[in-house]
């Protein structure tokens, strides 16, 4: 039987598990979800279909279903038996604390893709390929921990650059095609080094215009930035607001990805900023969905 996997589309870490499943599964169909809404709608679709029936096994990894979902989830002892959540968000441990001992497996301090890695291996007895693998699964975890800012590893800070030149199935593809031929060591071609110039240079300029839209508030002794624009620039921009002494946190609109982003600038922590939107997320790097209700509520708070 199949295995299926639902997973975030939104960055290297969601991703990288889906290409993990497709080097250790022979057949694999994969769900593709924004956030936690989209997945929960998903997840409630193919439960409602009982479509879990065709399945071997299911995934969900760099998320987490709702507390309506998990309690769907907990009342079926197939699906129980059958499914497993991986993800490694803190905002989440308190939400499923009621249900690690059927179907949760969390870990703070790794990306989901990392945990994944080491489930397969452990759990599933799988010949995973060479140390090649395990490099990308090194990078993509040092990538999505910011690890990589302490000793400045380009090579894992591009993961999401090349995300942003090929696309979310371009990404996929790839990865999975060069992750077959590469035996030795994980590099980059000279095409993917072209690649990561044009598309460097091209958000370059956006990022410059970007930068003029910031509207700025002080809100007792912190400093908020506020912009709407394009999802993949969130990290980015929260990167360039580093040297601008006016921006602690940076609250990033984003309408074509229908979530709000909260990035620390400086040391403030915003997963509790995130909280008072019912999102989630880390210390430095937190979520909510974009919803009129929390739309409207930026507004208020922060743009009015």
């Amino acid at each position: 039987m199949p295995i299926k996997i639902f997973s975030h589309q939104a960055d290297p870490d969601g991703l990288g598990c889906i290409i993990l499943s497709k080097k250790c599964f022979d057949e694999v169909d994969y769900t593709l979800c924004k956030n936690v809404p989209d997945l929960d709608y998903k997840l409630d679709k193919f439960i409602i279909n009982e479509e879990y029936l065709n399945y071997e096994k299911i995934f969900i990894t760099d998320l987490c279903p709702s507390i309506k979902i998990l309690e769907k989830i907990n009342l079926n002892e197939e699906l129980i038996n059958k499914l497993l959540v991986i993800d490694h968000h803190s905002s989440n441990l308190e939400k499923v604390k009621d249900y690690s001992y059927s179907f949760v497996y969390i870990n703070i301090l790794s990306c989901a893709t990392k945990l994944f890695y080491d489930y397969l291996k452990k759990h599933w007895a799988l010949i995973l390929p060479d140390k090649t693998l395990k490099e990308y699964v090194n990078l993509t975890d040092l990538h999505d921990t910011w690890k990589w800012k302490e000793t400045n590893n380009l090579e894992a800070y591009h993961l999401e650059t090349l995300l942003h030149k090929l696309g979310t199935i371009g990404y996929l593809n790839h990865f999975i095609d060069k992750l077959d031929f590469v035996s030795r060591h994980f590099e980059y071609t000279d095409e993917e080094k072209k690649w990561i110039r044009e598309q460097l240079e091209e958000e370059q300029k956006y990022l410059d215009n970007l930068l003029k839209r910031v509207i700025y508030k002080k809100i007792g002794k912190i400093n908020y930035g506020i912009v709407y624009g394009l999802y993949n620039y969130r990290n980015s921009l929260s990167d360039k607001l580093k040297d601008n002494k006016s921006c602690d946190v940076l609250i990033f609109i984003a309408v074509d990805n229908e979530t709000i982003s909260f990035r620390s600038i400086t040391d403030i922590e915003v997963k509790s900023i995130a909280h008072e939107f019912n999102g989630g997320g880390h210390d430095k790097a937190a979520s909510c969905s974009l919803n009129h209700e929390n739309e409207r509520k930026i507004i208020e708070k922060f743009l009015s």
